[in-house]
């Protein structure tokens, strides 16, 4: 597919994580919680305490992160701020 100067790629090494069998079962906001909650840290700028922030399960695709040994996890943001507080690796 060509947008503007550049190519992307449209083939199966672009699945997406609801295409990928190994993440059908992603745990809930409430599990994350019970797991991560006494390591988070509250928003540096607003200091928003962590059970307000948003809480997000990510997962980046093997494609984008050859090098990175953790590619999926709960990352909390602070919607005010537009800030990413947290990453919690879940593998």
């Amino acid at each position: 597919m060509n947008l503007g100067n550049r190519e992307y790629s449209t083939g199966e090494d672009c699945q997406m994580s609801g295409e990928d069998e190994s993440h059908r079962t992603i745990p809930s906001v409430e599990e994350a919680k019970q797991k991560f909650l006494q390591q988070a840290v509250p928003c540096p700028l607003c200091k928003t305490p962590p059970e307000q922030l948003t809480w997000v399960y990510l997962v980046i695709p093997q494609w984008a992160c050859n090098d990175a040994e953790q590619n999926e996890g709960w990352v909390t943001i602070c919607d005010r701020c537009k800030l990413q507080v947290d990453f919690f690796a879940q593998r």
